[in-house]
């Protein structure tokens, strides 16, 4: 299974058609926020067959995706493992990620998916239960930049891509 994921978009719409034109085989998409009025109106135009799991950014006055009120956070499961989706705002990701650890311990989360910051980055913290936190990076220019994760019964795969 390939999950696309993307962030911080900020009004470029251009990198985000072009990204999805990448990876039009993605089976799920993934948006972190900051940009939730851009991806609903690509999600129409594009109607590809993935799945698109969406949350709202602290720069999104625009609170839905094709028709539906967005959350702050939204989880997902594919192939046993829990995934968080948050923009990274509500836990100060800007500032640490011990507000997204906690939030993975509480949920009892594998894998954290965030934003927010505008810096891709992929963190394995070795606990207990092991916590990937991964962040795309923004799509924005001049970033460009954005996540994929490949995950079947063997494992999970985080890679960064640019555009």
């Amino acid at each position: 299974m390939k999950i696309l994921v993307l962030s911080d978009s900020h009004g470029d719409i251009y990198n985000l058609k072009e990204v999805l034109r990448i990876h039009r085989d993605a089976n799920a998409v993934c948006f972190l926020g900051d940009g939730l009025r851009d991806v609903d109106a690509l999600y129409r135009e594009v109607q590809n067959s993935a799945a698109w799991i969406c949350v709202r950014g602290n720069c999104d006055f625009y609170n839905l995706f094709d028709g539906c009120a967005v959350g702050k956070n939204a989880q997902i499961e594919y192939f046993g493992k829990r995934i968080l989706l948050t923009h990274g705002d509500l836990y100060s990701a800007k500032y640490g990620l011990g507000g997204l650890i906690s939030l993975a311990r509480e949920r009892e989360a594998d894998v954290v998916l965030y934003g927010h910051t505008h810096i891709p980055k992929e963190t394995y913290v070795n606990e207990e239960r092991p916590i990937y936190l991964f962040n795309p990076g923004s799509i924005c220019y001049p970033n460009g930049s954005y996540g994929l994760i490949t995950l079947d019964e063997g494992g999970i795969l985080f890679s960064h891509g640019k555009i």
